[in-house]
């Protein structure tokens, strides 16, 4: 009995023991109830716009979350499933990647109970995402995109390097030049001008007789009622851009070369009313760096472009207020809105110019020189496989270009194309693709708000093609050159038709489906 009695005590002892134990484990190690994961945020914005192509779209909770990925095709973008949906390591992050519609609203929709938290507790409510392209802002940058509409560039006229002026295109523009482009539905013509090879030998000064030249020519177009943007283009200073960020004494030159001409071109104009407009430069860049550039050469750009806004408003008259445009490096879309400063103007009356030949391989330069074959020649969708620029299809373009309108156009800043185009192509098939480019990309410049002039640069063999082949129209009289008669109205109507149902979805069923 005696046995049994310690037996049974020190079974006693050890269930109290246990039980101390486990109480004391539970103290130590209880783990805290966590509950079921809640709805943060989700990028991009719905107020931002959910564009064409492939895209990421990321819902955020604020704790970590689970998720099955066989449960993906549940999830849908205007009733079509995703293409995939994951939790990229322990996060509290959804990342879903879907292909967006033309449609001028996107819905997203993540039924209730697919989304779990780290204890298994359920978000049980559906979320419901809906993005809508807005309208354009009714501010002042909209109003110049309607003032500016379609415009056509007079190319390398005045590109004048020799001394001698017309030497490109051999041309002497008349006034029916801008009495047919004016009919023909242009708004604006960039006159591109090189001043600095016509200044007096020794000083700053240009020569009268060439001055009247431009002045005549802006008189013909702003007769015709054309806007008129009238710039600095390919000038002297230009090429010391990668010299000067270690030279001073060039950069000081230049501040004073570029406020001297500036002065006298402003003062030459001073009168003209709001039709004209000037711009500070073109594509200024170091050597053949058009997309990279360095701190030094940005900031000396936003100098520059600074004395030629304050010399500008300081010859009075309409100049006080008249709209001037700058650009970035190399008026790259990219490197403007990156490191473009706005100069400090008492007006209030600065834009924002830009140019765009993308793809190059296929806009400016298809032909390969050293094989003497066509190396690019179809654009978009349906273009060639091994005969086209990989990643610069339609969504390239509207990425682009709505970058310009979130940068500028919906902040008020006026912004224009003041360069695009595509060469005149070898054979009818590319000649396809190359139409098919122009409208889409011009419809879709207008849809973001951008105003846009088409390069030029005429020539003597127009029929050729090939790279830098922009040809349209007669830089003497205004007719039509190659397919300008056909490429002009339709560029003008994308670039200006208000029709709501001229969307990006009428254009894309416009590509070719070609083959050679």
């Amino acid at each position: 009995m005696k046995l049994k009695n310690i037996i049974n005590t020190m079974s006693l002892a050890a269930v109290a023991l246990l039980a101390t134990a486990c109480n004391d484990t539970d103290a130590q190690y209880s783990i805290p109830v966590v509950g079921a994961p809640e709805f943060t945020a989700v990028s991009p914005d719905v107020n931002s716009a959910l564009i064409y192509g492939e895209k990421t779209i990321k819902v955020k909770f604020d704790k970590k979350i689970g998720f099955a990925t066989k449960n993906t095709d549940k999830i849908t973008l205007n009733g079509v499933p995703v293409k995939k949906a994951l939790i990229l390591g322990a996060d509290s992050v959804l990342t879903i990647t879907a292909d967006v519609s033309y449609n001028k609203s996107q819905n997203l929709v993540i039924p209730a109970g697919l989304i779990v938290g780290t204890q298994g507790d359920v978000y049980d409510k559906e979320l419901n995402f809906t993005w809508t392209i807005k309208d354009l802002p009714s501010n002042e940058a909209t109003a110049m995109t309607q003032k500016l509409g379609w415009g056509w560039n007079l190319g390398n006229h005045f590109d004048t390097s020799n001394m001698e002026w017309g030497y490109w295109d051999g041309s002497t523009p008349q006034a029916a030049l801008f009495q047919k482009l004016a009919a023909t539905g242009a708004k604006t013509v960039r006159i591109p001008v090189t001043w600095t090879c016509h200044m007096l030998e020794g000083t700053n000064t240009i020569d009268a007789a060439y001055l009247n030249e431009v002045a005549g020519v802006v008189d013909m177009a702003i007769a015709a009622g054309l806007n008129v943007i009238l710039n600095t283009h390919h000038d002297s200073f230009e090429t010391t851009l990668g010299n000067a960020v270690n030279q001073p004494s060039v950069a000081k030159s230049d501040s004073t070369l570029i406020a001297d001409l500036w002065s006298q071109v402003a003062t030459r104009f001073a009168n003209y009313n709001d039709q004209l407009i000037f711009e500070t430069f073109n594509e200024v860049h170091a050597g053949d760096d058009w997309g990279t550039g360095s701190e030094e050469q940005f900031k000396m750009l936003n100098n520059w472009n600074q004395y030629a806004v304050d010399a500008i408003r300081k010859t009075g008259g309409n100049n006080t207020s008249r709209w001037i445009g700058v650009s970035g490096y190399a008026a790259n879309i990219d490197l403007t809105i990156e490191h473009l400063k706005l100069p400090t103007d008492p007006a209030n009356h600065i834009m924002v110019g830009v140019h765009c030949y993308d793809p190059y391989d296929f806009c400016l330069a298809p032909v390969d020189e050293k094989a003497d074959t066509v190396k690019v020649y179809s654009w978009g969708h349906n273009a060639i496989p091994g005969y086209s620029v990989d990643g610069a299809n339609e969504e390239y373009i509207i990425n682009k270009l709505y970058k310009l309108r979130t940068a500028y156009i919906e902040k008020g800043i006026p912004c224009y194309l003041g360069e695009y185009g595509c060469v005149y192509q070898t054979t009818a098939p590319a000649n396809a693709y190359r139409k098919y480019y122009l409208e889409y990309f011009c419809r879709s410049a207008y849809l973001a708000g951008i105003p846009m002039m088409v390069w030029d640069n005429s020539g003597k063999d127009v029929s050729m093609g090939g790279n830098e082949a922009n040809y349209y129209i007669n830089h003497n009289d205004g007719s039509f050159v190659v397919d300008g008669a056909e490429i002009v109205p339709m560029m003008i109507k994308a670039c200006t038709n208000t029709d709501d149902s001229y969307w990006f979805d009428a254009i894309w069923t416009h590509s070719p489906e070609l083959d050679y």
